[in-house]
Order: C-alpha cells, then sequence, then structure tokens
C-alpha cells in the first residue's frame, strides 16, 4: 500500500545524516529542544509543502535557513508502492526549498561519498544515481508538489508518483496540518471537514456578489424609491428639487445670457462715453466762456446805469439842497413872525392915515385956543425935544450898541450857516449815497425775495427725475409684457406636454398588449416544454423504455392503442412479458387500420427544442420590445424635448426677469428717492443761501435804514448843537443888548419920568388953562392916546420893514421856484426809476440766462463728471475686480442702450449677484438632492462636484433625465435586478439546503464508523448531529429563499415603486433584500456562505456514565486522559474522512498523523488509540521526553544533542507479526 516510507536528513537542521523509517507508529523521545519537532514538521512538510504552515514560532529562523542552510543541505522521502519505491529530494535552489522526484528507492550513496563527504554538486550527484532511474525535473513550487503526490497532475510523467488521484485533496495534507497544530477540536473544524469531505467542489456561495447584487439593488432601489416617495401633501420631494435644480440651471443660463447683454450695453455706454467726453469738456468750456460773457454785460450794464444814476442824482441833490434851502428860509422867517410883519406891514398906509386922521382930529380940537396951544405945544416940544434927544442919544447908543452885537450876531449867524451848511451838506451827500445805497439794497432784497418765491417752481434734476419716472413707466410695461409672454409660454408648454404625454401613452398601451400577448404566447410555450420534460423525466423505468428493450415492433400493436402520456411513458408499472397471448388484457383487436400515433422520446426533444427556440425568440422579441419602447420613447422625448426646452429656458428667462422688475422698480424707486432727496437737498442748500442772501439784504437794508435813522437823529443833533451853540451866543449877545437896552430903560424911565412929570405938569397947566377956556380934555387926551398908539406901530413897521424886504425878495426869487423844483425833483425821481427798472429787468434777463447756463453748465459737469466716474468704475472693475470671466473682456461687441456706465455696472453687478446667489441655491439644492444618493448610485450623478460648472452639468443632465423620463428605464432595469437577485439567492440556497440534507447521512455514516469501529475502553460513545444554523446571515438567506419559493407566483415583473398600492409580497422581500444588504455590511470581511454556515455541527461524548450532551466544543469531556483520547479519535476520523473520500478512484494508502498528546495516555488507551488509527490505514506519530510503552510503537527514536548537532539514533524497532 502507497505511503512516506522513509525521511532521511542530510545537513538539515543540525541534523548530519539520519534515516527515519515511519512505515509504522512512531515515538520519538529526547530533552527538550533536541529537535523533536524539527523532524515532525519535516514529516508535515511532505503534505503540506507549506513552509508557512508548519507551526515555526515568529522569531525561529525561516524554514529554507533552518532545513537548508547549506548547499549540501537535504531531505528525502522514501515513498512506497506497489511497483517500487520512489524518492523524493528536497534542496535549496535559489534560496528557496525545491523537489525533485527520483523513480527509485533512496541509496545514500547518491549523495555521501565513502568518505562521507555530501555532495552538493548536482551534476555529480545525477552522475551517481543510475542513468536508467527516471529523475524529474526541479520542481520549484509546493502546490505543484502536491498536485503530483495527491494525483492532481495532467502530466503523465508524474502520474507514477501519486500517492492518490484526487483532485481535491486539500483536506488531507489540512487535517494532518490541523492536528498537529491545533490542541482545540471544535464543531466548526469537525462540521468542514465533513463537508469537504462529501464532493469534490464545496460550491460556496460568493457574498461579494451578493453584496455587490444586493446593495447594488438596495442602492438603485433607495435611490429610484426616493423618486417615487410622496409627502401627505401629495407632493414628489426629490422630483421637486431635481425640477429646482433644473429650473436653477435655466435661470442661471439665462442670468448668463443676460450678462452677455449688459456686458454689450456696457461696451456700447463705454464706447459712447469715450466718444461724447470730449464733446463734454468743449461744451463745459464754451457755456463757461458764454457765463462770463454774460457776467461781463452785467457789469456793463451795472456800469453804465451807475454812471447815468449818479448824474441824474447829483441833479437831484441840487434840487433837493434848493428845496432845503427855500425850507430853511421859511423857517428862518416864520422863526422871526414873518407873517405878523407882513400884516403890520400891509396895514401901514392905514395906519398912516390914521396918524395923519388922529392929528387932524387933534388939531382941530385945538385949532380956537391955538395960542395955549403953541404956547404949550413949545413948552412940549421943548420937553419932547429934550426927551427925543434923550431917546435918540439913546437910540443913537442902542443902535450903536445894536450894531455892535448884530455883527457879533451876524459873525454867529454866518459861523452858524456855514457849519450848518457843512452838516448838512456832508449829510446830504451820505444821504444821497445812503438812498442809492438803500434803493440797492431794497432792489437787492426784491430780487433775493423773488428768487425765494422762485425755488416754489424750481427743479433742479427734474430730467433725472423724469427719466426715472420713464423707466418705471417703462417696467410697468415690461411687467405686463413678460406677464403675457408668460402666459404664452406656458399655454404652449401645457400645449406640447399634453401632446407628448398622450402620444406617449398610446405608444405605451400599443407596446404593452403587443408585449402581453408575446406573454401570453410565451406561458403556453413553457407549459408545454414543462409538460414534455415532465414526461421525459419518467423515461427511465418507464413502459416505453420496457417496451423497447423487450417488445420488438410494439409501435404497430400496443404503441397504437395505448395512451402516451398517462401509460406509455408512466413508471412503476412493472410490465412482464406474457409469450402465450399476443392480446390485450384478454381482447384481441385487428390494429390494421389504426395509424401508429405514439412519439418517440427523440420526437419530444425536438419538439422541446423547437418550443424553447420558440420560447427564446419570444424572449428576444420582449427584450426587443421593451427596447424599441425605450428607443421610441426616447425618439419621441427628443422630439418634443427641442420644442419644450427653448420654451422652458424661455420661460426661466421670463421668470428670472420678472424676478428682478421688483429689485429693479426698487432700485428705480430708491433712486427717485434719491433724486427727490438730492433736489430736496439742493432747494434747502439754495433756499439756505437765498433765505441768507435775502436775510442778508434786509439785514443790510435794516442796517442802512438804522443807519439813516442814526445819522438823520446825529445829523438833528449836530444841527441843534449848532443851534444850541449859536443860539446861546446869541442870547449872550441878546442878553448884553437886554442889559443895555434895560440900562437905558431905567434911565429912560428916569427921564421920561422926570418929562411925563413935566409934561404932566404942562398938561395939567394947558388942561387947566383950557379947561378954563372951555376945551374937552378928555376928548384931548383921547385923541393924544391914539396918536401915541399910531405913532408907536408907524415905528414897528420902520424897524420890520428891512425883513419884509427880504422876504419879498425871497419870495420873488427863491420861493416862486419852489413848484418847479419839486416838479424838476419829482420828473428826475420818475426818471432815476425809470433807469432803475429797465437796469433791473435787461440784469434780470441776463442774470437768468447766465444761471441758465450755469445750470446747464452744472448738468453738463455732471453728465461730465457721471461718464468720468463711469468708465473709472469700468477700468477698476476690469483691472481690479473678477467680476466677469475672461472671455468677456475680449468681446467687444455692442448693444445699443441710454444707460450708464455706472447704471450698467450696478446692473451687472447685481446679475453677477444675482447669478451666484442662484449658483449658491443651486448648491445647497444639489448638495440636499445629493443626499438622496451615494457616490456611486445607479443614475451616475455627479455627488462630488467641485467647480460651478460641475454644478451647472448636474442642472443639465437632470433636466435631459426627467425630459427623457429615464427614471422609468431605471425602475424596469432594477425590477429586473430584483428579479434576477431572487432567481440567484433562490437557486443556490436551494442548492445549498439540498447539500444539507446530504451532510445528514454524512454524520450518520459518522456516527456508524464510530460504533462498528471503537475500541473497548472508558469511551461507549461519540456521536455528532447537525443542528439549525445560528448564523444571521444564514438563517435570512434561508428565510428570503423560502418565501420566495412560497410566493413564487406573486412575484413577478411588478412595479416596485407603485406607492401606496405596492404589491404587499414584493414590498416584503424587498425588505428581505434590505436586511440582507444592512447584514452583509455587519460583515464586511466574510467572503462567502457555504453549507458549512447552513447548520451547526454538535458533539455528544458518552464516557463510561458520564454524558457530555451536545456541545460543539470537546474540552473537559472526563479526565485529561479522556479528553486526549476523544480528540485523537476524532482527529482519526477527520484524517480517515478524506483519506477515504479520495481513495474511492485509486484504492487506499497510508497517512500519518502526528499527535503529541497521545504520549499523555494510559498505557492501554495507547495501544488502543492506536490500533483505531492503524485500523483506518492512518500511522501515529508522537513525541515525548521519556518513552512510554515502546513496544506499542514500531520504531521508537532517541534525541540527542552533540554540540550544536542533533543524533538520530533508533532505540527499537517492532517485528511486525503475521
Amino acid at each position: 500500500m502507497k505511503c512516506l516510507n522513509k525521511i532521511v536528513f542530510i545537513n538539515s537542521a543540525n541534523i548530519p545524516y539520519a534515516e527515519i523509517s515511519v512505515d509504522g507508529n512512531v515515538h520519538f523521545t529526547g530533552t527538550q529542544g533536541v529537535g523533536k519537532s524539527t523532524i515532525l514538521r519535516a514529516l508535515l512538510f511532505f503534505y503540506n509543502a507549506d513552509k508557512h504552515r508548519l507551526g515555526i514560532q515568529h522569531g525561529q529562523k525561516p524554514f529554507d535557513e533552518f532545513y537548508f542552510r547549506q548547499s549540501n543541505s537535504y531531505i528525502l522521502y522514501e515513498v512506497a508502492r506497489d511497483n517500487g519505491a520512489y524518492t523524493i529530494l528536497v534542496s535549496r535552489y535559489q534560496g528557496r526549498a525545491s523537489w525533485r522526484f527520483i523513480d527509485a528507492p533512496y541509496r545514500r550513496e547518491w549523495l555521501v561519498t565513502d568518505e562521507n563527504k555530501v555532495l552538493g554538486d548536482w551534476v555529480k550527484i545525477r552522475e551517481r544515481i543510475d542513468k536508467n532511474i527516471s529523475v524529474s525535473a526541479r520542481v520549484e513550487s509546493g502546490v505543484m508538489f502536491k498536485d503530483i503526490i495527491f494525483g492532481n497532475t495532467h502530466d503523465s510523467k508524474y502520474a507514477r508518483y501519486a500517492l492518490v488521484r484526487s483532485s481535491h485533496y486539500q483536506n488531507i495534507p489540512r487535517s494532518i496540518q490541523n492536528v498537529f497544530l491545533n490542541t482545540k477540536l471544535d464543531a466548526d473544524f469537525v462540521k468542514n471537514t465533513i463537508i469537504q469531505s462529501m464532493t469534490d467542489e464545496e460550491l460556496p456561495i460568493d457574498l461579494q456578489t451578493y453584496r455587490r447584487l444586493v446593495t447594488d439593488f438596495e442602492r438603485e432601489y433607495d435611490e429610484i424609491d426616493c423618486w417615487f416617495r410622496q409627502t401627505r401633501d401629495g407632493v414628489y420631494p426629490v422630483r421637486r428639487q431635481a425640477m429646482a435644480i433644473a429650473e436653477q440651471g435655466r435661470k442661471i443660463v439665462a442670468l448668463d445670457r443676460q450678462m452677455s447683454d449688459e456686458w454689450r450695453m456696457l461696451n456700447h455706454a463705454v464706447d459712447y462715453s469715450g466718444q461724447h467726453i470730449p464733446l463734454l469738456e468743449i461744451e463745459a468750456d464754451k457755456i463757461r466762456t458764454d457765463i462770463g460773457k454774460e457776467r461781463k454785460r452785467e457789469e456793463e450794464l451795472t456800469e453804465e446805469y451807475e454812471k447815468e444814476k449818479d448824474s441824474l442824482n447829483q441833479e437831484l441833490g441840487a434840487n433837493r439842497s434848493k428845496l432845503k434851502e427855500i425850507l430853511q428860509t421859511r423857517k428862518t422867517f416864520d422863526a422871526e413872525g414873518i407873517d405878523a410883519m407882513l400884516a403890520l406891514a400891509d396895514r401901514e398906509t392905514t395906519v398912516i392915515q390914521e396918524e395923519k386922521d388922529t392929528r387932524t382930529l387933534l388939531d382941530g380940537l385945538l385949532k380956537t385956543h391955538e395960542t395955549i396951544e403953541e404956547k404949550y405945544n413949545v413948552a412940549r416940544g421943548k420937553l419932547e425935544n429934550a426927551r427925543r434927544s434923550f431917546e435918540n442919544a439913546q437910540k443913537e447908543a442902542y443902535c450903536h450898541r445894536l450894531s455892535e452885537i448884530q455883527k457879533k450876531r451876524d459873525v454867529l449867524e454866518e459861523e452858524r450857516t456855514k457849519n450848518r451848511n457843512i452838516v448838512t451838506e456832508e449829510f446830504d451827500g451820505w444821504r444821497h449815497e445812503s438812498d442809492e445805497r438803500l434803493q440797492n439794497l431794497i432792489a437787492e432784497q426784491n430780487r433775493a425775495d423773488s428768487a425765494l418765491k422762485e425755488l416754489r417752481k424750481w427743479r433742479p434734476l427734474a430730467d433725472e427725475m423724469k427719466h426715472v419716472d420713464e423707466q418705471l413707466m417703462q417696467l410697468d410695461s415690461t411687467e405686463k409684457t413678460i406677464a403675457l409672454e408668460q402666459k404664452s409660454v406656458k399655454s404652449q408648454i401645457n400645449r406640447i406636454s399634453a401632446e407628448y404625454e398622450m402620444k406617449e401613452y398610446e405608444m405605451r398601451q400599443t407596446f404593452q398588449r403587443d408585449k402581453e400577448r408575446l406573454e401570453a404566447d410565451r406561458r403556453h410555450i413553457r407549459e408545454q416544454i414543462a409538460k414534455i420534460g415532465e414526461l421525459l423525466s419518467r423515461l427511465d423505468g418507464s413502459l416505453y423504455n420496457w417496451l423497447c428493450e423487450n417488445k420488438e415492433g410494439w409501435e404497430n400493436t400496443i404503441g397504437k392503442v395505448v395512451d402516451v402520456e398517462r401509460i406509455l411513458y408512466a413508471q412503476g408499472m412493472e410490465p412482464q412479458s406474457d409469450a402465450a397471448s399476443d392480446s390485450l388484457f384478454g381482447v384481441r383487436l385487428n390494429l390494421d387500420n389504426i395509424a401508429s400515433v405514439h412519439r418517440t422520446p427523440d420526437d419530444y426533444r425536438a419538439e422541446k427544442k423547437e418550443l424553447e427556440e420558440q420560447d427564446r425568440q419570444i424572449g428576444i422579441r420582449l427584450d426587443q420590445s421593451d427596447k424599441n419602447l425605450q428607443d421610441e420613447t426616447s425618439k419621441l422625448t427628443k422630439k418634443y424635448s427641442s420644442q419644450l426646452n427653448p420654451l422652458r429656458q424661455e420661460a426661466t428667462a421670463l421668470r428670472v426677469r420678472e424676478g428682478q422688475i421688483p429689485t429693479e422698480r426698487q432700485n428705480l424707486q430708491n433712486l427717485r428717492h434719491k433724486l427727490e432727496m438730492e433736489e430736496q437737498k439742493l432747494i434747502a442748500d439754495e433756499k439756505e443761501i437765498r433765505e441768507r442772501s435775502f436775510n442778508e439784504a434786509l439785514l443790510k437794508v435794516q442796517s442802512e435804514k438804522d443807519a439813516r435813522a442814526k445819522n438823520e437823529a446825529k445829523h438833528k443833533k449836530e444841527l441843534k448843537e449848532l443851534d444850541s451853540v449859536f443860539n446861546k451866543s446869541s442870547k449872550a449877545l441878546n442878553d448884553e443888548l437886554r442889559r443895555f437896552k434895560e440900562a437905558q430903560q431905567t434911565e429912560a424911565a428916569e427921564r421920561n419920568k422926570e418929562f411925563d412929570t413935566q409934561k404932566n405938569q404942562l398938561d395939567e397947566q394947558q388942561k387947566a388953562e383950557l379947561a378954563g377956556k372951555g376945551v374937552d380934555t378928555a376928548l384931548l387926551e383921547q385923541y393924544r392916546r391914539t396918536l401915541d398908539e399910531l405913532n408907536s406901530l408907524l415905528e414897528k413897521i420902520g424897524r420890520e420893514r428891512p425883513t419884509v424886504i427880504r422876504y419879498r425878495d425871497a419870495e420873488k426869487n427863491l420861493f416862486s421856484k419852489e413848484p418847479e423844483i419839486k416838479k424838476t425833483v419829482k420828473a428826475i425821481g420818475t426818471r432815476l426809476s425809470l433807469l432803475r427798472q429797465r437796469y433791473e429787468d435787461r440784469r434780470a434777463r441776463i442774470v437768468k440766462k447766465y444761471r441758465e447756463m450755469e445750470e446747464r453748465h452744472r448738468a453738463v459737469l455732471k453728465e461730465l463728471n457721471d461718464r468720468k466716474n463711469g468708465l473709472d468704475a469700468y477700468r477698476q472693475m476690469v483691472e481690479n475686480e473678477r467680476l466677469v470671466p475672461d472671455e468677456f473682456l475680449s468681446d467687444g461687441s455692442m448693444l445699443a442702450t441710454d444707460m450708464s456706465c455706472q447704471q450698467l455696472i450696478s446692473r451687472l453687478r447685481g446679475t453677477v449677484n444675482q447669478k451666484r446667489e442662484s449658483i449658491g441655491t443651486l448648491k445647497e439644492t444639489v448638495v440636499s438632492f445629493n443626499r438622496n444618493f451615494k457616490p456611486q448610485n445607479a443614475f451616475h450623478f455627479n455627488t462630488m462636484p467641485v467647480t460651478d460648472n460641475d454644478y451647472l452639468q448636474i442642472a443639465v443632465d437632470l433636466q435631459e433625465f426627467m425630459d427623457n423620463n429615464k427614471i422609468e428605464e431605471f425602475r424596469r432595469r432594477t425590477s429586473e435586478h430584483y428579479k434576477d437577485i431572487l432567481g440567484r439567492i433562490s437557486a443556490e440556497i436551494g442548492s445549498l439546503m439540498k447539500r444539507r440534507s446530504d451532510v445528514d447521512g454524512v454524520i450518520l455514516d459518522i456516527n456508524r464508523d464510530f460504533v462498528e469501529k471503537n475500541f473497548a475502553g472508558v469511551i461507549r460513545s461519540i456521536e455528532l448531529r447537525a443542528n439549525e444554523s445560528s448564523d444571521k446571515l444564514m438563517q435570512l438567506l434561508t428565510s428570503i429563499h423560502d418565501y420566495a419559493v412560497e410566493n413564487a407566483l406573486s412575484i413577478g415583473e411588478l412595479n416596485l415603486f407603485s406607492g401606496d398600492n405596492r404589491d404587499e409580497v414584493n414590498r416584503k422581500v424587498v425588505d428581505y433584500l434590505k436586511s440582507l444588504s444592512h447584514q452583509l455590511q455587519n460583515e464586511p470581511n466574510r467572503p462567502s456562505v457555504s453549507l458549512s454556515d447552513a447548520f451547526r455541527l454538535q458533539f455528544r461524548v458518552m464516557e463510561n456514565d458520564n454524558d457530555t450532551g451536545w456541545v460543539e466544543r470537546i474540552n473537559n469531556v472526563g479526565s485529561d486522559g479522556t479528553d486526549i483520547l476523544v480528540k485523537a479519535m476524532v482527529n482519526i476520523m477527520l484524517i480517515n474522512v478524506f483519506k477515504k473520500k479520495a481513495a474511492r478512484r485509486s484504492g487506499d494508502f497510508i497517512v500519518h498523523c502526528m499527535m503529541d498528546e497521545i504520549g499523555r495516555l494510559h498505557p492501554d488507551n495507547i495501544k488502543g488509540i492506536l490500533q483505531f488509527a492503524n485500523s483506518r490505514n492512518i500511522y501515529l506519530i508522537n513525541s515525548s521526553p521519556t518513552s512510554y510503552n515502546p513496544y506499542d510503537y514500531r520504531y521508537t527514536y532517541l534525541l540527542s544533542k552533540h554540540g550544536v548537532k542533533t543524533r538520530v539514533e533508533k532505540l527499537l524497532k517492532r517485528i511486525k507479526t503475521v
């Protein structure tokens, strides 16, 4: 029987040379670290050829370096077989172990010379091997080596070296390896080995595929389902977001177009400003020059007016001086009592006549007594002469004194007059100037007042506000136009959309009817195929088979009358030949006229093939129908999208424009308000200026009036003071004259008293004498008194005559001219008034003209400044701001506009900001929208956009997605995906569950084997059983399979996204699939599920009276020795399972099982376990520090250390007994 017969170490692992036989049970003994594990690993390496699974610990030397440290280090395996042993040479090649097969038993001299020199040159070694012995090429792969010894190679030259022929041998080396490396024995290990022993192919279910399919389905389902998810009020949030994104995209496109238009208009405004700024500068200079000319005209007019006015004022002053002189003269005469003097002077003739008449009467009275009268007259005459002489002397003295005083008075009067004239002339000059100033100030005040009143009508920014009002009206008109256009576009969109929906519905209905017809045909064909398949499945053991084998020509007899389906292809009828009769159940029939109608299996197979082809063709047509529907729908969508998209874009542009109107209106209203405020400020500032001018004029007028009043008072005061000085001096003179006169009067009184006494004495004497003569003395006295009074009046008239003469002269030469002078003054005043009026009118026209020019100049300067500021703003924007894309800067095209650069820049900024806000809104909406989808989503939506263009492309893609109704395509695809997943899970889990039923049979066989080949001892029984799996994933997959099978008829191509009316069965399966996806996510590293996951394996061990119950680990079963024994028995059985499996094709063979723990068993149990293993063609190899029961093993080896070298000595070889 084939087995590993011997292992040889040459210069390997500190062993200079050792030949170790392993064709039986082997026990190695030796102290700790002597190299027992080294030999066991070399034995394991024969089976697994895996240097990484030999139990070499981290920190120990690697396998190649330890076992093949020299070029002449070797391990040789001698393998026994029926036609003679062969040898496997393992050496180091290029730093790694390699194998050569030598078709002959091992011979020492191949490698070791007579001088005990170990050869390292393969050429020399090959020369020492007989040329007739076949030697393989170097095998460098451990996998290839295992394939050779376990018979899994298709290279015939290696077939001779196979221990067994099996393509799935891996469990043999794996179980041997695990027994050596693992001290534990659990149900999973046993379970997996059982499963792998059942079939050459494990057929695990690839969870990566499930993970991908289910994850994709869940993602697709959730992502598609979200399109059909509604809120309580019937809104589809995701669709609304998608439409909002598409709308926002169209809005941004519209804003881009608007930005382009505004840029082109800005180009026009910049160009227009560039051309008009020089013209405005020229116009501003011209207006400035014209204003200067008009102001010069005003100055010239004023100069001419002043010149003419001064001339008239001089004439007026002269005449007013004359009037003042007349007035003053009148006042002087009035002061002297001129009226009384004139009245007295006018009576002079009458008084003279009365004096004459009185004297005549007196003379007549005294005529008869002339002598007496004469005598007394002479006496009185003398007395009168004396008196007159005295009076004359006094008069002369008085006149002399009066003359002196008058001279002084004249000097004072002259000085007073001179001073008064000086003061008056000075005052009159100032008064004249004041009159002129006052008239000018009053005129200025009137002009200021008129200018102030004109402010009520002054509207400096009327044109600008009018322009704004026109823009507001235009905006209102635009808003109405947009509303009408929106209504029209919406109507067109609704009409085209309705037409599209109707066409699409009709198309889908047509395709659906064709599809339903094809599906009905396919169901019928599949029923026929299933029926034929079921018929053919009953062919083996059927009456048809028996007749073909036992009744030649049966087709023309029983074949004509037998029921094909119920009888001919039926099983279990146990037909037998009855040679005695050719009747059918005792009835003989003449079948000559009956045609043979039975059909052979080939006929059925041909029909089935034809039906399957029809089914395939229908499937193709159905698939093509869906594709055709999709293509036709796509064509229809494209056709109508080409009509709808421009309208939608136009509708969006209109909405954008409509949305901008409130802002523009508000901006215009703000601008108008600003203009109103500016105008009000201009008016207020101008009003303040004009009020200040008016108030200043008013103050100046009042000031002039106050100055006039003050100067008039001063003038009066000065005159009064002059008069006072004059009067004082005059009074002094008068007092002097009065005192002189009083002295004279005193003297005259005394003299007159004397005269009067003398006269009275004369009168009394005359009166007495006359009385004696009979004269009326009382009448005489009366005449004399009257005469005295008249003489006094005549004297007064004489004294006042010079004054009267002067008055008469003044009246003739001065007072008579007063009316003419007044007329002249009035005429001059009128001329001055007319002159001033003419001057004011002409000046007002000039002022109005240059103020209009100033207004125009301000307007031109404002426009010039605005245009320059506009160009500066434009340059600032272009040079320093990244307001517009670079391609705009190279676009010099223009669009006519009346708007200024500032307005357009402001509007452009507004549009740019609106675009930025729209892009911000777009980004927010896209981010919110993308939360519904994963990066790798079913729709290939870009969920990680970076640039603005990425977001805009998303909007475009979404519009196309909705326009082409791609959600329906994805819905159909996901529904198909759903069916495919269910079909796959049902098929694979169904297959796995079928194999699960085979496990029970294997476990039953193992349990039976334990019973049949157990040895007498403490272990009464070892039993295994398969229980339901505790694996959550496996349980879930099983539930999905079971539910799908139970509801197979209810699961079909349904709309998984039908909302509230969703099919309950499909919804349940969707929930299952989602649970599966989550479960797979919980186990991300799990690659597959297999049959081992479908159940739990449990052990039950009976040791004497100790029952472990059903457990999944064999641990602490009983005593330590019992645990070891149970583990050893299970290990041996597991290896045997694989070995028997592999031996089915090529016969049994022997393998080795390395278990160190066996040495700790009771001697009886050691012997029993060795027999237990050997009875299954398994040799046990173990090691221990000391040897126990060496006679139970065929070979016992002692390992010992000699320096660093290890010596292997065979202590005992037990001879096999027959």
